[in-house]
């Protein structure tokens, strides 16, 4: 009886180290170029992004309206960063403060703060990023 317990609980020990997690894998593209939406002016070349890049970081943490279930929305999706004015570049809402704002769940405020800790980051200047076209 003893045995059958023990080889039960050996077993779902492993189904649970093993299949729980691809339950709540997500399918991200492992590379992608980001583009301004369109209305918006672009003054710079688009980015290559690597989301494999950046598997070891929570995926809310830049997706950060994403309830964990739901598919993942593109920044410009509406109700999100949809602002594209040069007016509005600094506010919350703009596709620009997505990516540079200074809060750590955007790209430049993330790899500074990185940078700043002495840690392993990404690039932190304009034309690391936006090559010259």
């Amino acid at each position: 009886m003893k045995k059958t317990l023990l080889i039960g609980m050996v077993t779902a020990a492993l189904v649970c180290a093993f299949a729980l997690p691809s339950l709540y894998a997500v399918d991200a593209p492992s590379d992608m170029v980001l583009k301004v939406p369109a209305g918006a002016k672009s003054t710079k070349s688009p980015v290559n992004f690597s989301h494999k890049g950046h598997a070891a970081i929570d995926c809310a943490k830049c997706h950060h309206t994403w309830d964990g279930k739901a598919a993942i929305k593109k920044c410009d999706s509406e109700g999100c960063h949809i602002d594209v004015s040069k007016e509005g570049k600094k506010k919350p809402t703009s596709f620009y403060s997505a990516f540079h704002a200074k809060k750590d769940n955007s790209c430049v405020g993330c790899h500074k703060a990185m940078k700043k800790a002495k840690k392993n980051t990404g690039p932190t200047k304009c034309g690391d990023c936006h090559p010259k076209k």
